[in-house]
């Protein structure tokens, strides 16, 4: 009896670029690049609650996991595919205001632009890097103290509030009652302490990265996603 046709899946044909891909000189073509990138997050992000060091392989299984290689045309530009055209994660990270301004370290923030990341495969590989540990983090606000500022005197007004004063002295509620302990209510005349004070957003949490939570996060499209960057990470030496 002959064997059955062989009817390859997505999934076989996408794996057959990578086992050709990998007798590619471009295999280690951005090593280099990625880990440089892997370091200076890890060096950056190394204080953050619960951060745990990204290791640079899981960086390069997502590179050949989203362009397949060489054969790629972007793979010259956007080797990790942050940047495409209608691709929200891009302007997200570099948007100040999603969490990339507590996750890029400072020379990366003031050198990535939506121009470069989508131009330059450096710039890229930093940029993706750069939303997948956005998007892993988890964020909260504290109250923190400038410890440049003095204690200062304060005599209450008719009219005062903790948060009046609070606004006025760029200070914060918590912080004028945590240097009043005790003070429950305030009258004009009566001495206070105040000292400036900010509301600032802080990483609080870091998600473990295993290749199904970064496919969650990066590529939630592709079903096949966690395996392709399981199947990569099994040959990268």
């Amino acid at each position: 009896m002959a064997a059955p046709p062989y009817n390859p899946t997505p999934f076989d044909l996408w794996k057959n670029t990578i086992d050709a891909a990998k007798t590619d000189p471009a295999w280690a073509g951005y090593d280099a690049a990625i880990k440089e990138t892997v370091d200076t997050y890890n060096t950056h992000l190394a204080s953050a609650k619960n951060f745990r060091k990204l290791n640079w392989k899981l960086i390069k299984a997502m590179v050949w996991t989203e362009s397949g290689g060489p054969t790629n045309p972007a793979w010259k530009s956007r080797p990790i595919q942050i940047g495409n055209a209608g691709d929200p994660g891009l302007a997200a990270l570099l948007s100040g205001t999603e969490g990339g301004e507590l996750i890029l370290p400072p020379p990366l923030a003031k050198a990535l632009t939506a121009k470069t990341a989508a131009t330059q495969p450096l710039a890229n590989i930093q940029a993706g890097v750069g939303y997948l540990l956005m998007r892993a983090a988890k964020y909260g606000f504290a109250n923190v103290e400038d410890p440049d500022d003095p204690v200062h005197d304060y005599v209450v007004k008719s009219g005062d509030s903790f948060s009046r004063i609070a606004g006025q002295n760029g200070s914060t509620t918590q912080e004028l009652q945590a240097l009043n302990p005790g003070i429950q209510v305030i009258h004009p005349g009566q001495h206070i302490s105040i000292k400036k004070a900010q509301i600032v957003k802080q990483i609080i949490d870091f998600l473990v990265l295993d290749t199904a939570t970064v496919a969650k996060l990066y590529n939630n499209h592709d079903l096949r996603y966690a395996d392709k960057l399981d199947y990569c990470l099994s040959i990268i030496h």
